[in-house]
């Protein structure tokens, strides 16, 4: 028998099912691949500093969902952009307040800048500390080298010839850097925080304590120029009052000083349902108004030059689509990819096929019901021809002389029925 003569029967005997497998196969790999994902790593700076407080407040946006959010904490925290594109990396994204190096573009995207963290710089008001210039020389409090906030406060500081010795610093999160200076435990203080008017509920006691009396502003009077060298520092302002107005407002006048955009990253990977609920507590949490942005202006995808997730602005916009709003989170989550990988394949799919129809041609069931006939009748035959070569029938012609069986049969059944009504018919039609 020749090659091609025997591919035919095989694909006669089991060309069906192979069909039917890889189509269930196909159709189960869709649906596992559009599952949603209900866990989440965000990175974070110091415990109990800034970026921790906003991965905080985020894990309990994303709670009611049933999306679990683990939260890992790096002191060092200008370098989370470094976990956050490595592919073999647990971390999922982070909140970023430093410039992004270009080498990691194609591999992280952005979901929108929701704060202005200010600047703030202070000396302990019997330092004798009047101006950034003084600090030289006199003991600082800051966060731990590396981190975001002790790399603006470097470069700050560096700008007027200040420069920053282990010797002479205290190191510790947003709240230790505030109550180590106010103490005297350091003449000194330099740190990033929230603006007032902030919704995240770390800026409270940050912001209380900035109105500590022992406490006096240094401005950055050259906050422009510093704008125009690093541009995610933009130029701002403290406004006189921002954390006390009575007894004494403080600080007593506006301060020049500098901003910096925190902007949360994330792997390029990371899935459209997440980033649809991440983009929405962003929403929630940053839309309003502070003393440094009006309502409205954060959160935005529009600061920050990296590549930023499709469709996270439409939900800064709009809001949850709608799906998210009218069905539980798996099962809008499971849709949502679903449709967003497969939706123009199967509408491609069934608009060819109702133009088929249209023209004439036979749909593909109706083909494979046809074929299922000259099937039948060559694997019949060449059982038969193998029986009469060998005398017997092998285990592989019994299976296949089974399938023959089984389709005769489903083709006969009730056709006794039939033919027996026909015969009622015709004898009644005869009398």
């Amino acid at each position: 028998m020749s090659k091609s003569r025997s591919l035919l029967l095989w694909l006669a005997a089991y060309g069906y099912r192979i069909v039917m497998v890889i189509l269930l196969i196909t159709v189960a790999g869709a649906v596992l691949g559009s599952l949603p994902r209900t866990h989440l790593t965000v990175e974070a700076g110091t415990k109990g500093g800034l970026f921790d407080a906003m991965a905080e407040s985020l894990r309990a946006d994303l709670a009611p969902y049933g999306v679990k959010v683990d939260i890992v904490n790096r002191a060092d925290s200008k370098n989370i952009i470094e976990d956050i594109a490595n592919s073999s990396s647990a971390v999922d994204g982070g909140f970023v307040a430093s410039e992004i190096p270009q080498q990691w573009d194609p591999l992280v995207r952005q979901a929108g800048t929701v704060m202005f963290a200010p600047v703030y710089i202070f000396a302990n008001s019997s330092s004798g500390i009047r101006s950034i210039h003084d600090i030289a020389g006199h003991s600082i409090s800051l966060y731990p080298k590396d981190s975001a906030a002790w790399s603006v406060c470097d470069y700050v500081l560096r700008s007027y010839g200040v420069e920053v010795a282990d010797g002479m610093s205290n190191y510790g999160n947003g709240l230790k850097v505030i109550e180590d200076t106010a103490s005297g435990v350091t003449d000194a203080g330099c740190l990033l925080d929230v603006p007032a008017g902030s919704s995240i509920e770390y800026a409270g006691d940050s912001l209380k304590m900035l109105a500590d009396p022992r406490l006096r502003f240094l401005e950055i009077t050259e906050a422009q120029a510093i704008e125009v060298n690093e541009d995610f520092l933009v130029a701002s302002e403290i406004e006189a009052g921002t954390f006390e107005i009575f007894p004494q407002i403080k600080p007593a006048e506006n301060i020049e000083t500098n901003a910096a955009l925190v902007t949360f990253v994330g792997k390029e990977t990371l899935p459209r349902e997440l980033v649809t609920l991440i983009a929405q507590s962003f929403r929630v949490q940053y839309g309003n108004g502070t003393a440094v942005n009006a309502a409205g202006e954060l959160p935005t995808t529009q600061l920050s030059s990296l590549t930023a997730y499709e469709g996270a602005q439409d939900v800064i916009n709009n809001g949850l689509p709608w799906l998210y709003r009218n069905a539980p989170f798996p099962l809008a989550a499971f849709l949502d990819k679903f449709l967003s990988s497969y939706g123009l394949f199967l509408t491609t799919v069934f608009l060819v096929l109702a133009i088929l129809d249209n023209i004439g041609f036979s749909k593909p069931w109706h083909l494979v019901r046809r074929s299922r006939q000259p099937r039948m009748r060559l694997m019949a035959q060449n059982i038969a021809e193998r029986q009469q070569q060998n005398g017997t029938l092998s285990r592989s012609d019994q299976r296949k002389l089974a399938v023959v069986e089984r389709w005769i049969k489903s083709q006969n059944q009730g056709l006794g029925e039939v033919e027996d009504l026909l015969r009622q018919v015709e004898a009644n039609s005869k009398t």
